[in-house]
Order: C-alpha cells, then structure tokens, then sequence
C-alpha cells in the first residue's frame, strides 16, 4: 500500500529515535492537536497531565501498552494512550500520546 510506504519512508527519513527497554524504535514527535485531547479526555483530566504533552506517529507494527516508559532525548516519557489507524483492515500507522514521568 503506497500510504504505508510513505509513513515508512518518512519515519526512515525524518523519524527520531527513542527507546524502550534495550529496543529502539523511530517516530515522528509532534505536539498533539488539542480536538485529540478534547476528545479523549475531560477538562479535569487534561488539567492533571503532565506537560510538556507529546504525540507520536510511529509504524502499525510498534504496540507499546499504555503506562509503557519510554526515553526520548534523555527524558523518560509514559504512553497515556495508543490508537491504531487503518485503511479498510489495513493497519497504517499508530498514533500514541506521552506525558513526561515526573
């Protein structure tokens, strides 16, 4: 599926690097847009996560659970959520949304 070729180039190309455990994996880091948080979660619950707030776009194939630890940039991030994107039943992509560990 050329999609699921592009995201691949693109996470090659311009994807950064960060780590769980001993395996390292890439991702496109981006701030997440604020329909996403409203849409997930209550304005309580935004108002208790930890900021800086980053999203990730990484390959279908990586499934992190949420709570997974994982270190970006020397910092140790939490996933607070995973979703899965598809094309029909075509996995794309996976979006995930971490909060630094405090």
């Amino acid at each position: 599926m050329i999609l699921h070729e592009c995201l691949n180039h693109w996470l090659r190309r311009y994807g950064e690097s960060f780590r769980v455990g001993v395996q390292f994996y890439r991702g496109l880091f981006f701030q997440p847009p604020v329909g996403l948080l409203r849409w997930r979660f209550s304005t309580e619950q935004m108002d208790a996560l930890s900021r800086p707030l980053w999203a990730i776009a990484v390959a279908p194939t990586v499934s992190l659970p949420d709570g997974t630890t994982l270190v970006w940039r020397g910092s140790d991030y939490r996933v607070l959520l995973s979703l899965e994107f598809r094309f029909d039943t075509t996995p794309v992509y996976r979006l995930m949304l971490v909060e630094p560990v405090v």
